[in-house]
């Protein structure tokens, strides 16, 4: 296994036991739901980060025998942004009404197109 990652992975994995094993104490002395919950979405994100880090880290130990490749960059561009603020507006939609739902999803249909245009004319 290669060594790039390996300290990121652990950190992150130590980081989700160490925030489950403080959940569950928080549960069995204060038997209260959202603070339990918190901290059991807190040690999932901190699993998932390592999990990833691990697997990529993995990646890195097999590629180091395969060819180099050229790599992918996008332009810079501003259809991102349009893609964040449509969801951003879609997801306030759900909760304010279908007055915002409608241009946030207009915009992210719009703002994907642009992208995928974008990069399909890429030199």
């Amino acid at each position: 296994m290669g060594t790039e990652l390996r300290v990121q992975w652990r950190i992150f994995l130590g980081l989700a036991v160490f925030i489950g094993v403080l959940g569950a104490i928080y549960w069995f002395v204060s038997y209260e739901d959202a603070g339990t919950t918190l901290l059991a979405l807190a040690s999932g994100l901190a699993l998932l980060f390592g999990g990833y880090l691990f697997v990529q880290d993995r990646k890195v130990a097999t590629a180091t025998t395969r060819p180099p490749h050229d790599e992918y960059l996008p332009h810079s561009s501003v259809w991102p942004f349009g893609i964040g603020f449509g969801f951003f507006l879609a997801a306030n939609g759900l909760i304010l009404g279908l007055p915002w739902t409608v241009p946030g999803a207009v915009l992210v249909a719009t703002s994907v197109g642009g992208f995928v245009l974008q990069s399909r004319y890429r030199q």
